[in-house]
This record gives C-alpha cells, structure tokens and sequence, in this order.
C-alpha cells in the first residue's frame, strides 16, 4: 500500500467536491465564454 492513509479516506470526499466544482465551472462557462 503506497497510497498515503489520508488519501484513502479523503480520496472519496475530494472527489465528490472535485466534481460539484466541475459542474459548477460547466454551468458557468457560456457566460465566460
């Protein structure tokens, strides 16, 4: 197990938050563009 301990359990959450932020930045991007 090379993965770090931290990663494991907050590789799940980071994710999550990663997409919401992505689907925010999508949602918002016609109105930059």
């Amino acid at each position: 197990d090379k993965e770090p301990r931290g990663t494991r359990i907050f590789g799940p959450v980071a994710r999550e938050l990663r997409d919401k932020e992505f689907m925010k930045i999508i949602s918002l991007a016609p109105e930059v563009l």
